[in-house]
């Protein structure tokens, strides 16, 4: 039961993916050619969706050893390679843009006072890691 056409990577031609408003719920739409078939999920599974495709973007890129085929990709702490600070003019609130291995950015979007709190929590951390752990 052929449905597509693939690729020499392996990836049917013609295939996109997107993400829409079902009746009550998230619904993700795979687009096959001419074929649409939409897939309702519940809010839970978009959000474990979501993390799996960021962890699967960051542990396939270039330089990272590849899963076996067939293994799960579940999600994962997601390396940042960089990231943008900034705020969003019209409602003046604080922004930080995460720029993740594997190339997606994600904006996170602060109350002031969480912003600070985050800030400072961040620089706790980062000066608690500065010196060597204790000997054991």
């Amino acid at each position: 039961m052929g449905c597509c056409i693939v690729s020499e990577s392996g990836t049917a031609r013609g295939v996109s993916f997107g993400v829409e408003m079902g009746p009550s719920n998230p619904r993700i739409r795979i687009q096959i050619g001419e074929r649409s078939i939409p897939v309702d999920i519940e809010p839970e599974q978009a959000a474990k969706l979501g993390l799996s495709l960021l962890a699967a973007s960051a542990i396939c890129s270039p330089g990272h050893p590849r899963p076996n085929q067939g293994e799960a990709i579940e999600p994962v702490h997601l390396p940042v390679v960089g990231w943008q600070t900034g705020s969003l003019s019209a409602s003046r609130l604080p922004v930080m843009v995460a720029h993740l291995l594997g190339g997606a950015q994600i904006v996170l979007r602060f109350s002031v006072d969480q912003a600070i709190a985050c800030a400072n929590a961040l620089q706790s951390v980062g000066e608690s890691l500065r010196s060597p752990p204790p000997a054991a």
